[in-house]
């Protein structure tokens, strides 16, 4: 997914699992012109949405809602009841011992939603967030190395 930083700008109800602006932000970036904000296990738009999202990184240019790169995975305690069968049974048909299924990359922007698949990178948080950064610096083409923002308010 490659965007256009002054045209592109998020909807807000195109996506249940879109994450909340200002929910559980750790740490800011900025490149270029655009902000970047990583946000640990955040709020998405709807409460009703079955994922869980460790991380994300949402983008901004002058406070406009540009895109999110985030890594999801399905819940399965939540989907369970939803879809009628037990815990256990979706533990099995997704091949895990723990509540959630495997980590995926996501990407959202201009109404769309993109998947790179299953997250085979270093299961470590600053590893994760580096990934994630690149993702967004790709999309938007930018070829200044993020700095973090310090004391941003």
């Amino acid at each position: 997914m490659i965007l256009d930083r002054n045209s592109t700008e998020m909807d807000m109800d195109a996506f249940q699992t879109i994450v909340r602006p200002d929910s559980a932000v750790i740490k800011r970036y900025k490149a270029g012109d655009i902000e970047m904000r990583i946000h640990r296990r955040p709020q998405l738009s709807s409460e009703s949405a079955v994922i869980d999202v460790p991380l994300a990184v949402t983008a901004y240019i002058g406070g406009r809602y540009l895109f999110e790169a985030a890594l999801e995975r399905d819940d399965l305690r939540a989907m369970a009841p939803l879809m009628g069968v037990s815990l256990k049974e979706l533990q099995a048909d997704y091949g895990v011992r723990g509540f959630y299924g495997p980590m995926h990359v996501s990407m959202y922007g201009e109404g769309s939603k993109e998947s790179l698949g299953e997250y085979h990178g270093i299961d470590k948080e600053e590893s994760m967030i580096e990934f994630l950064l690149s993702v967004v610096l790709d999309t938007f083409d930018e070829i200044a190395e993020p700095e973090e923002i310090q004391n941003p308010r």
